[in-house]
């Protein structure tokens, strides 16, 4: 189903770009006996691509093979604000999602996963997913129903690469902006050390 808002605005739901399922609950299929899995949790996505420190579960799943990620699949999480979201990649293909997560399966070659991350883990989606908040209790959680009927801005292909690359350019130098913080507080650190040191 599409909906055309306005002259260039074409939004989408959902439902119809990917197929949505819940991460599995770890706690229910842990077995000492059953087979190591490397798991995606929450901590894993704070950059559009899913981070490769996983954790590593014993777990025993019936039917295993239908939770596995696959490269190009968008992890977003169902649990807190502001909501997070990242692309698998083919190193973690394989790789299971933990029960916080929901996994979006592209069903169109039309749609750039990186577009779609960024789209999730949007101010603008945001915005769109506070009704949802505000009828929760307790913990802020998305559903899987509410999820499905979100429409999402969808731009022709060309437009989606421009705007995951902008992202991805933008991430990289703000990563490498923070690891220059983080040297030069460590040389700060150990000048002030020395300094100290002298003095006692």
């Amino acid at each position: 189903m599409r909906t055309h808002l306005g002259t260039s605005n074409t939004y989408v739901l959902l439902n119809s770009l990917a197929e949505i399922f819940q991460g599995i609950a770890l706690s229910r299929y842990r077995d000492e006996k059953g087979s190591p899995e490397r798991i995606v949790n929450l901590r894993n996505l704070e950059q559009l691509y899913v981070t490769e420190d996983l954790s590593v579960e014993q777990l025993s799943v019936p039917n295993l093979y239908k939770h596995k990620l696959n490269t190009g699949d968008v992890v977003i999480a169902i649990r807190g604000t502001p909501l997070k979201a990242s692309v698998v990649t083919e190193q973690l293909q394989g790789s299971v999602a933990g029960q916080n997560l929901a996994v979006l399966r592209l069903r169109q070659e039309k749609v750039n996963p990186v577009y779609l991350a960024v789209v999730m883990r949007s101010e603008w989606l945001a915005q769109s997913l506070e009704k949802y908040y505000a009828s929760s209790t307790g913990t802020q959680l998305i559903k899987l129903t509410q999820l499905r009927k979100l429409k999402i801005p969808l731009p022709d292909l060309a437009t989606q690469d421009k705007l995951a690359q902008l992202f991805l350019s933008t991430e990289r130098a703000n990563r490498i902006t923070l690891e220059k913080i983080e040297t030069r507080q460590k040389q700060t650190e150990f000048i002030l050390s020395k300094i100290l040191g002298r003095q006692s």
